[in-house]
């Protein structure tokens, strides 16, 4: 059975910059220059402020918890893709969905871009997958913590993004 996730991160900017943001291709590249093991596709699917961004990563085992390391054989190779639709008044939606090599895993969720008096709220949501028997339960539970981690990130990159 599928994990929900839900995450929401604020920032203090407004919803046009934020989403001018994500569907800049300087953003995303930059979010990936400095990992060496990081690689980025991106597409503007649906024309102007839209935008199709796939990232890869790898992780050695080493990198992974305990739990992970005792299933996957070798680096993981993870995949991401976010699918940020136009910025409408009332904000934006994406979609987001990713995997691995190495593990039966994947995640699907909806993203949401929504302006605020103060700034804008994004919030995602979904679900994790991992098709292993006795242990998948609780790598689902590492992996929307990971999730969690990364809409953290993603919070983060944006702000110094749109602070510079």
């Amino acid at each position: 059975m599928p994990k929900k996730f839900e995450f929401t991160a604020v920032l203090e900017h407004p919803a046009r910059d934020v989403h001018a943001a994500l569907t800049d291709e300087r953003y995303w590249r930059d979010r990936v220059a400095a990992s060496p093991t990081a690689t980025v596709r991106i597409e503007n699917p649906d024309g102007h402020g839209t935008l199709l961004v796939v990232v890869t990563e790898r992780a050695e085992p080493s990198d992974m918890p305990a739990l992970v390391r005792g299933v996957v054989r070798g680096p993981m190779i993870m995949e991401r893709t976010d699918h940020w639709g136009a910025l409408r008044a009332d904000g934006a939606t994406g979609l987001v969905v990713g995997g691995a090599s190495g593990i039966p895993v994947d995640f699907r969720g909806t993203s949401r871009l929504r302006p605020t008096a103060d700034g804008t709220v994004l919030a995602v949501r979904g679900e994790v997958t991992v098709k292993i028997p006795l242990v998948g339960r609780q790598i689902e539970g590492l992996a929307a913590k990971m999730i969690g981690k990364i809409v953290e990130n993603d919070r983060d990159a944006l702000a110094a993004w749109l602070t510079r």
